[in-house]
């Protein structure tokens, strides 16, 4: 009997004690008891928003190697010595090696970036870089160039910068020193470019229509290459001379070089194009995609807002970015083949579309929104391939063109590639600027961007209401048309919010509309003045939701004056004439050319008409400034000049400035005082009666159709 008791018993005390070790046990995570969206997802790559200072980190890697290995120094070819003196230069002379030629296109858009990098970061490192090499190939050419008068021969890097004999040894090095004499012509190359535009423009191969082509592979062969091999220094040379033709022909190459080459079904450009051929090789490699859309990038920074082909050009960088952010892997990198997921990963390419999606998007011509995360990924994507040493790897090796995938498979990659320095430091410095631009942060555990810093804690949140900066035309109803502010800090103090109790009156002026049949966007920002709300790039936003039908306020003059280039160098020149002025900017040693107050007020509203848009002109505000009992006006300066620009383009002019002035000048000082909080910005009081008094002008202006707009 007792044996028979004892082993239930015992079974009864294991069992017994198996509830208390599973409640010593982790909870497993499950529907019921985790939020599982919000588990920390397995990523191959960094996820998320990267930081400026690692971002700035990983470019001064770059740098630090390359200024070690591309030495600028001459040395005897048969002894090793260096040479000192540009008069010990003789047939035996040569530029010492390093791991990368100073004279190559993979050099050129390393240059270039370079400068971005410096220009973006104030680091005067990476354009003391530039200038360095630059001003040695221009000290040493004279001395190399009579020795390939006397001998026939010279230093290879030399001979490629004298006698330049394909695209690839001119345009990049020439689109780079364009940009570089213009920070400091006392680099004194023009010589060089001269000599790099005349082969492009005159003796490079083309076909009967002019597209430059090659002989190889085949006869009248088409490389993508070569688009960004001829046409940004082409531009370059544009904006260098002013002279419209090098405009033109940059445009012209683009148009040839599109209608051979793009697939619009896929948004994609082929490698190669042969005149002899039927039906063409649909060979869509990464790298000379990204050369393509530098092409696009390079030429509409500096081809001219109005000529008559850069619309056409920013449409198909769109279709371009579309098709490419399409094709992007799950690891960040876009692939050899971009349409071939089984191709490897490759970082030059991948590098080249992260600068020029963060760039179209800095510049306004993209939506953020929408390409700000591609940008990221792809950014967090290539940091990876930037090692300890400063080395980019997985960099595809020079490329020809070829017709069957197993040649682009079996590229091999080298960190001597110098394909991928260039490319991954413009795409850091852009990626900077766009972080510094922009808001982005994570929202779901996906990354987001926005226009304004979102401060909530929370993983997940969403947004109300509108915020200080916004899509251009996004308030648009069923067609409606949108009434644009474009100004100072007199129209939107700060946020548009009261800060400080300051309200501008553009912040009140929708209240006095039906916004059922319109709607009223309010784009100025403080401290800018009519050149800085252009060279900001602010317009430029605006601009891109303007439809016809719509109307533009534009409102500047109480920033207009002071210095050119100093400071806060926000200043036009005075009067409405053509002329102009060059000046070297302060805060970054770049060169820009100033003009009127009256011509940055046509371009407004030229651009707008272009548009279909009705310009309205503004005189700025008073100020709380008076002579005896009457409130100094500006009457003989920017409100004069204001009236002028409007008359003579046909468009209304209303004179806020004398209105507001008046009715002060009825309430008197005292009463005036509590519509100001300084001498200028007003308090809300101030800020609902300035636009009241702007209706009344617009109700005194009865052939101005937005009068019908108006609330009774």
């Amino acid at each position: 009997m007792k044996k028979k008791t004892l082993i239930p018993l015992f079974l009864l005390l294991i069992f017994g004690l198996l509830p208390a070790k599973a409640q010593n046990k982790k909870e497993q995570a499950n529907d019921f008891n985790t939020p599982l969206h919000l588990l920390d997802p397995d990523y191959n790559i960094p996820y998320g928003v990267p930081k400026t200072e690692t971002i700035k980190k990983d470019l001064d890697r770059i740098l630090a190697y390359l200024w070690d290995v591309t030495p600028a120094t001459l040395i005897n070819n048969r002894t090793g010595e260096e040479i000192k003196s540009t008069d010990q230069i003789d047939r035996h002379s040569g530029l010492k090696k390093g791991d990368f030629r100073l004279s190559s296109y993979e050099w050129g858009v390393t240059y270039a970036a370079m400068l971005t990098a410096a220009e973006t970061t104030g680091d005067e490192r990476y354009k003391a870089y530039v200038m360095d090499r630059f001003r040695f190939i221009s000290e040493v050419r004279p001395a190399f160039e009579q020795v390939l008068r006397d001998y026939g021969s010279s230093d290879p890097q030399m001979r490629q910068i004298l006698k330049p004999a394909a695209l690839d040894d001119a345009g990049a090095m020439c689109a780079a020193m364009i940009k570089a004499s213009r920070l400091n012509p006392e680099l004194k190359l023009e010589p060089v470019i001269s000599n790099y535009m005349n082969y492009i423009m005159h003796y490079e191969y083309r076909l009967h229509d002019g597209t430059f082509a090659r002989k190889r592979p085949q006869m009248n062969s088409v490389w993508l290459d070569d688009m960004f091999m001829s046409i940004p220094a082409i531009a370059q040379m544009g904006a260098m001379t002013g002279e419209s033709r090098y405009f033109d022909e940059a445009v012209r190459q683009i148009s040839l070089f599109r209608d051979k080459m793009f697939v619009k079904e896929k948004g994609l450009f082929r490698h190669g194009w042969v005149e002899a051929a039927d039906r063409q090789p649909n060979y869509f490699w990464g790298r000379a995609n990204g050369w393509a859309l530098l092409t696009l990038v390079e030429t509409l920074d500096v081809l001219p807002v109005n000529h008559p082909g850069r619309d056409e050009i920013l449409e198909l960088l769109k279709a371009h970015i579309s098709g490419l952010a399409a094709l992007q892997s799950g690891d960040g990198f876009w692939h050899q083949l971009l349409d071939r997921n089984d191709s490897y990963l490759e970082t030059s390419a991948t590098a080249i579309y992260v600068y020029c999606i963060a760039r179209a998007i800095n510049k306004g011509w993209i939506n953020p929104v929408i390409y700000g995360p591609v940008a990221t990924l792809g950014w967090n994507a290539v940091s990876t391939k930037i090692n300890q040493r400063g080395e980019v790897e997985g960099t595809c090796v020079g490329t020809g063109m070829a017709f069957d995938p197993a040649f682009y498979y079996s590229r091999p990659t080298s960190v001597f590639a110098a394909h991928g320095y260039g490319p991954a430091i413009w795409a850091g410095a852009e990626m900077i600027q766009l972080l510094n631009n922009l808001f982005p942060r994570m929202n779901d555990n996906a990354v987001q961007f926005y226009h304004m810093e979102q401060t909530t804690p929370a993983p997940i949140f969403s947004l109300g209401g509108r915020t200080d900066q916004f899509i251009s035309g996004s308030s648009r109803k069923k067609g409606n048309p949108v009434l644009f502010l474009i100004g100072d800090s007199t129209m939107k103090n700060g946020t548009g919010k009261g800060d400080n109790g300051q309200w501008g009156w553009g912040s009140f002026f929708e209240q006095f509309f039906d916004t059922t049949r319109i709607s009223v966007e309010n784009h100025a920002l403080g401290g800018r003045s009519s050149r800085t709300f252009i060279t900001e790039g602010l317009w430029d936003k605006v601009l891109r939701g303007i439809r016809e039908g719509d109307y533009l306020f534009i409102q500047f003059g109480h920033n207009d004056g002071g210095p050119l280039h100093t400071g806060r160098a926000r200043a036009s020149l005075k009067g409405t004439g053509d002329e102009s002025q060059w000046v070297i900017m302060e805060r970054n040693g770049g060169h820009e050319e100033v003009f009127t107050f009256g011509h940055y007020l046509r371009l407004y509203i030229r651009q707008a008409k272009a548009r279909g848009a009705i310009p309205v002109v503004l005189s700025h505000t008073p100020g709380n400034s008076w002579e005896g009992d009457r409130v100094i006006r500006n009457s003989d300066t920017y409100g004069k000049w204001s009236k002028e620009v409007a008359e003579e383009e046909g468009v209304r002019y209303i004179d806020m400035n004398d209105l507001i002035a008046t009715k002060c000048e009825a309430m008197g000082k005292e009463q005036t005082n509590a519509l100001f909080m300084d001498r200028v910005h007003t308090s809300r009081e101030g800020a609902l009666l300035f636009g009241k008094m702007l209706i009344e002008g617009i109700q005194a202006t009865p052939d101005l159709q937005l009068n019908q707009y108006i609330k009774p």
